[in-house]
């Protein structure tokens, strides 16, 4: 998939902006705070009209302003797309090819970008929410069926918390719940395992070329309960077991929203015993790897890295980089950088100009 051509209109700093990009290798760049990271943010927003630095869409618009638009033109393979997101302080209208875009699964499923931000190379660090979330994005993204999963559990989810913290609580309801929780549960902890085998194919010759040398590594999946032979049982029991402690919490315990996914690396968990370079190249593989998933050329994900280089040293950064040149497209940030054939675009004031 490549953008061809972005514009945006009072987006953060952006009054407006009309630029043409080239597959390949996008270089962003300009001082701190003039910029680029906004504009690669509203690249990003093409593809869940969701940004990663905040939740509130408001903040998206140029103070003074009353609303904000992102349009964007796009090919895949022969087939072009445009995607036009609008924004107002009460409400966004996403049209997909012209036409009303109702679903966000629509937009999901047409425009693909793979994000590596900062605040990530603290992902394996934190607590497992943040991993869940990217992990679901990624298998979202190579399987729509899976988010219509992970859509509806997260729908039962909320009604049944809600049924948790009425004054009176339904215990029968709850019950139904569980039942119909149970039903999407063990098809979601089939899918993500099956996409983390495939992902354990890929990261230790991503990693390996990261750093330059064999290196080994694979992700770890914890399900919440045992995988195997008559997996919905164990599902139902485990929330029947569970169901006293929910009462007392008045929260779901069990389920498949509690799961996590950690980093082993060179056999070791990297949050435990990785240095903080280490965990960067396990977060930035893990954020990387779902591109060699996909084999079709034509669809083929957009990359977004985000002052990437500032934290690798010289030998990693030229890794790196030999690696993102392979990319169908890729848009990376930093104050200063060279790279021989690639599309340089200086940013200042949030004013964008290509320069070769």
């Amino acid at each position: 998939m490549i953008l061809e051509r972005l514009r945006l209109s009072h987006w953060r700093g952006y009054p407006e902006l009309d630029l043409p990009f080239r597959k390949g290798l996008n270089l962003i760049l300009g001082d701190n705070g003039e910029g680029k990271t906004n504009l690669v943010e509203a690249i990003a927003y093409l593809s869940l009209a969701r940004s990663w630095r905040t939740s509130d869409d408001r903040l998206l618009i140029q103070s003074g302003e009353n609303e904000a638009g992102v349009y964007a033109s796009l090919r895949e393979g022969e087939r072009r797309k445009t995607v036009g997101i609008c924004l107002t302080k009460q409400a966004k209208k996403i049209l997909l090819n012209e036409k009303p875009c109702r679903k966000l699964s629509e937009l999901s499923s047409a425009v693909n970008v793979l994000v590596f931000a900062p605040e990530d190379v603290s992902l394996f660090l934190g607590g497992p929410g943040e991993r869940r979330s990217c992990f679901d994005v990624a298998l979202s993204k190579a399987n729509p069926e899976y988010f219509a999963l992970i859509s509806s559990y997260s729908k039962l989810l909320r009604q049944r918390n809600l049924a948790l913290k009425a004054e009176r609580v339904d215990e029968d309801l709850l019950r139904v719940y569980d039942e119909q929780m149970a039903s999407y549960e063990a098809p979601i902890i089939l899918a993500r395992r099956a996409y983390v085998d495939s992902l354990n194919s890929i990261l230790p010759i991503l990693l390996s070329r990261l750093r330059g040398e064999k290196a080994s590594c694979e992700l770890v999946y914890l399900p919440f309960v045992k995988e195997g032979d008559g997996l919905l049982e164990r599902v139902k029991a485990a929330h029947r077991q569970a169901l006293e402690g929910d009462l007392l919490r008045r929260s779901t315990g069990a389920g498949v929203h509690r799961e996590d996914i950690r980093f082993r690396y060179e056999g070791k968990d990297v949050a435990f015993y990785g240095s903080q370079g280490e965990n960067r190249l396990a977060s930035l593989c893990f954020k990387l790897a779902p591109y060699y998933l996909i084999e079709d050329e034509g669809k083929k994900p957009i990359v977004v890295l985000d002052d990437v280089t500032s934290e690798l040293d010289q030998a990693r950064v030229k890794n790196l980089l030999r690696l993102l040149k392979e990319f169908s497209q890729a848009f990376v940030t930093a104050t200063r950088l060279e790279v021989d054939g690639a599309s340089i675009y200086d940013v200042a004031s949030h004013i964008a100009t290509r320069r070769n």
